[in-house]
């Protein structure tokens, strides 16, 4: 990059999931060549619909509301094959007993909100109204029948016990679909990548390197998984054996069908392709 050029616009999520990636990349990127702009995945979102950032770990559904936008960085994504641990449906009650209240959805998560409408009314065959609140998990419990929580609030509200049920997002999708759910991408802006090519290029390459390390590094010398110290380490353990960062033809197939499937209950007008910034 010249000295002329101004960093690459970078988002970071503030999750236990993306930690071991940001580890990595801040460990091999160059100097001076990004600027980490930190939000939940619906503010990075905004701020990549707006212009704001070049390329960033955001909501899946995003690309779909937009293919036009964006392109996206091949082979790296962040999913579940089976359970996902960080995106729950917290409950008062089992699924098939939940009463016709509303259901509370994080504020954070575009994903993961889409994904729940889906389950709840393909699978669970429920009409209960799903609501955004900005209650954390143990106070929307007192409100609402249910609620979801993604991210370190769901891992808190899971070591806590807040709710006497839990349902995994990911494995409630796994069993009702057979396939992997891919939560987020990494999208580029395609006007980014139009005037900033080669620096989003050479940022690809170091993103797929960081994502290598990142797979290499999860667990350390000791034996301990590496991630915030507030998360006990069996639990990161299985986290990380559960996390998926791949996009290989398994994670595509059950983009595809999320897709289809948001595009069956309105939330997208279909199914887009999948165009990426290829990074030779």
């Amino acid at each position: 990059m010249s000295p002329i050029e101004s960093p690459l616009r970078v988002g970071k999520i503030p999750y236990a999931n993306l930690y071991p990636v940001y580890r990595s990349l801040e460990q091999i990127l160059p100097p001076g060549s990004v600027t980490f702009v930190e939000g939940h995945p619906r503010e990075l979102n905004r701020m990549l619909r707006e212009g704001t950032l070049d390329v960033s770990p955001s909501s899946s559904i995003e690309y779909a509301c937009h293919p036009d936008r964006y392109l996206l960085v091949p082979e790296i994504s962040i999913a579940a094959r089976e359970r996902v641990m960080s995106v729950l449906l917290l409950s008062n009650r089992p699924l098939d007993a939940l009463p016709e209240g509303s259901i509370a959805m994080t504020e954070a998560s575009d994903s993961s909100v889409v994904l729940l409408e889906i389950m709840v009314r393909r699978f669970l065959r429920r009409e209960n109204p799903l609501v955004r609140s900005p209650l954390p998990p143990e106070e929307a419990l007192k409100r609402y029948p249910a609620c979801l929580a993604i991210g370190d609030a769901a891992i808190r509200a899971s070591l806590g016990r807040v709710a006497p049920f839990v349902t995994d997002m990911g494995s409630w999708w796994r069993r009702e679909t057979g396939k992997p759910f891919v939560f987020a991408l990494w999208i580029v802006s395609r006007a980014a990548a139009e005037t900033k090519g080669p620096a989003l290029r050479s940022f690809v390459r170091t993103l797929l390197s960081a994502k290598t390390l990142a797979r290499e590094s999860i667990s350390e010398d000791a034996g301990i998984p590496i991630g915030p110290d507030w998360i006990p380490v069996d639990f990161r353990r299985d986290y990380w054996d559960n996390l998926s960062y791949d996009l290989s033809p398994d994670e595509r197939e059950g983009l595809t069908l999320f897709y289809g499937l948001a595009a069956g209950i309105g939330r997208i007008p279909g199914a887009p392709a999948l165009r990426f910034l290829i990074p030779s």
